[in-house]
């Protein structure tokens, strides 16, 4: 299994709308060959801070995803709403 972990800092004023575009995306990536899950949190702490957890596969099924029509076009909607590039963390399951 692939585990990818994205952190996403929002704009104060684009928060909302981010967190709808990641759940958009989230029910999307769902749909996805190969996808095992995919969720989105909110910091407690600092609620700019938005992150989604994405499981998959293999990484067969990863690229296909990074491929779709649905990631670019999610992408590019977060452009505008980030204060920044997101932070990606990779995982892979060991045990």
């Amino acid at each position: 299994m692939i585990i990818d972990l994205i952190k996403f800092t929002a704009k104060t004023d684009c928060i909302d709308s981010a967190i709808r575009a990641m759940k958009t995306q989230t029910a999307q990536n769902r749909r996805d060959e190969g996808c095992l899950m995919s969720h989105v949190f909110q910091s407690g702490r600092n609620p700019a801070e938005l992150y989604m957890l994405l499981g998959w596969e293999n990484r067969e099924a990863l690229e296909k995803h990074l491929a779709a029509p649905h990631d670019a076009e999610f992408r590019a909607d977060m452009d505008d709403k980030i204060a920044g590039p997101p932070e990606f963390f990779d995982w892979t399951q060991l045990v």
